[in-house]
Parts: C-alpha cells; sequence; structure tokens
C-alpha cells in the first residue's frame, strides 16, 4: 500500500496596516500651531525693521523675507507634524510613518484651501493695504512707488486733462452770461458727466479717438473742430498713460509669477519635509517610549 503525504501547510493571518486618524488629527494639530507661532515671529520681526521714512525700500526688503520666511515656516511645521503623528501612532513601521506625514500635509493643504475660500485672505489684504498706504507716503514725499499705482495715477491725470479741456473748450462754444453780483460778463463751463469722462478716457487709452470723439458730441455742447483739437491735444497724455497702464500690468504679472513659484516651492518641499518627518518618527519612535516595553511592527499600548 503506497504510503500517501499530506504536506500541511500552515496559514498565517497577516494584518494589514492601518492609518491612525487620531495621530494625523493630532500630527497636523501639531503643524498649526508651529506654523502659527512662526507667523507671528516673522510678524514681529517684520515691523520691527520697517522704516516709514524709506518705505520702498523696506517694502521690497520685507517681500523677500516674507517669501523665504513662508518656506521655512511649511518646511519645520510639516516636518514636525509628521514627526509627531509617527510618534503619536507609536509604531516602528517607516512607510506607514512616510504615509501619516503625507497625510498630515495633505490635510494641511485642504484646510488652507478651504479657509482661504471661505475668505480667510482678510490678513493678506490688510497686508496689502498697509504696503499701499506705505506706497502712497512715499508718493506724497516725492519718492518713486509701484508700477500699478503709476498706471492708476496715470488714468486719473489723463481724465483730469480731459475734462479740464472740455470745461475750457465748452465755456468758449456756449458763449457769455452776465453775473448780477459782479456786473460782469463770464463763461459758462461745460459739464462732463464722471460716466462719460470715464469711458472716454478708456477710449483714449485704448487708441479709439473715434469712439472718444463720438462720446464727447453725445455728451456735450462742443463742436466738432473743439472736439477735434481737444482728443489731437490727449494723443500724447493717452500715449503716456498707455505704456504705464501696460507697465503696471507687467509688473503685476511678474509679482503674481513670482507669488506662485513661491508657493509652489514651499508646498513641495512641505511635501517632502512631512514625508521626512514622518520616516524619522517612526524609526525613532522607541526613544520616545523607552520606558515600555516595546515590540517592532506593534503599537505600544
Amino acid at each position: 500500500m503506497a504510503q500517501v503525504e499530506i504536506e500541511r501547510t500552515e496559514i498565517v493571518e497577516l494584518s494589514q496596516p492601518s492609518m491612525n486618524w487620531g495621530a494625523i488629527i493630532a500630527g497636523w494639530l501639531i503643524a498649526v500651531g508651529v506654523a502659527f507661532l512662526m507667523y507671528v515671529g516673522g510678524l514681529a520681526m517684520g515691523f520691527s525693521v520697517f522704516d516709514p521714512h524709506d518705505a520702498e525700500a523696506t517694502a521690497k526688503g520685507i517681500g523677500i523675507g516674507t517669501a523665504l520666511w513662508m518656506i521655512v515656516t511649511w518646511i519645520v511645521a510639516l516636518l514636525l507634524g509628521g514627526m509627531f503623528a509617527s510618534w503619536f501612532d507609536s509604531r516602528d513601521d517607516r512607510n506607514l510613518g512616510v504615509m501619516h506625514g503625507i497625510t498630515v500635509w495633505g490635510l494641511s493643504i485642504a484646510a488652507s484651501g478651504l479657509l482661504l475660500a471661505l475668505g480667510m485672505g482678510g490678513a493678506i489684504g490688510s497686508g496689502a493695504s498697509m504696503m499701499g498706504g506705505a506706497r502712497m507716503g512715499a508718493h506724497a514725499q516725492g519718492l518713486p512707488h509701484g508700477g500699478h499705482a503709476a498706471g492708476a495715477d496715470a488714468r486719473v491725470a489723463l481724465q483730469a486733462q480731459l475734462m479740464q479741456r472740455v470745461r475750457q473748450s465748452g465755456g468758449a462754444a456756449s458763449g457769455s452770461i452776465y453775473v448780477p453780483t459782479t456786473g460782469a460778463m463770464a463763461m459758462t463751463p461745460a459739464r462732463l458727466d464722471p460716466h462719460t469722462a470715464n469711458a472716454t478716457t478708456m477710449a483714449l487709452i485704448a487708441n479709439r479717438p473715434d469712439t472718444a470723439k463720438a462720446l464727447l458730441a453725445a455728451n456735450t455742447n462742443l463742436s466738432a473742430a473743439d472736439i477735434d483739437s481737444t482728443v489731437r491735444g490727449l494723443s500724447a497724455p493717452a500715449a503716456r498713460a498707455r505704456n504705464d497702464i501696460k507697465a503696471a500690468a507687467d509688473t503685476a504679472a511678474h509679482y503674481m509669477a513670482m507669488a506662485m513659484w513661491v508657493l509652489f516651492v514651499s508646498l513641495l518641499l512641505s511635501l517632502i519635509a512631512a514625508a521626512i518627518g514622518g520616516s524619522l518618527g517612526a524609526g525613532h519612535v522607541h526613544r520616545v517610549y523607552h520606558d515600555r516595553r516595546y515590540a517592532r511592527g506593534a503599537p505600544l499600548r
């Protein structure tokens, strides 16, 4: 009788690694606290170096410092957040630690985006208003100011010249009236409503003299000759305003591109830092729980 050998197979049940969401949320809170602490420190340093007598140079220095500080803040906050998440998880598993760190990073990005969407960008608006006030102070002292302010000033100046020319031409066109209080003859100035003045100014800046002439003809009592003279006289200021607005748009696009690159670099480096922090935390978890019995691969209780 043939002997039949029966091969016995031992079945070992392996548990799949699971994410510890309590540890992830705790690590995220640590990251938020560290980021807030560093933001406050950055604001304190910014106000300490602010010089109202040299607003333009100070604004440029603060802008560069803010970009660097933002990158450092994200890196440090997410590095510590990922590390603490692994420590709170208490498992000696570097791969799982990396996953916890990356999840802390993703939670931080999602929360920041949600707060921004809900209107928490008021701080940015306050900073922009502060910098705008600094530029206005620099302008009042005769100092150079930003390109976007120069573009707005050029448009306002052109509109003021337009209204002045219309008043002068309108007085000559409409004739004289008798003023009883002085017993003399005076010119009646033409009035140009703000909406028409703004539309005419934009037509001049867009290099559309025919449109500007049509607007003036429809909304003023100027003669065709006066309208032609007014539009021709404003051709040079309109060209300067057009160049200033283009330069302002180029400057705004340049700074916006720089801001987006700073944000991209800070997010990328913070992602790497969060993964490294999670790995380091998991690899040194035994040092945090050194006073307990430790089993590799299993959470400490």
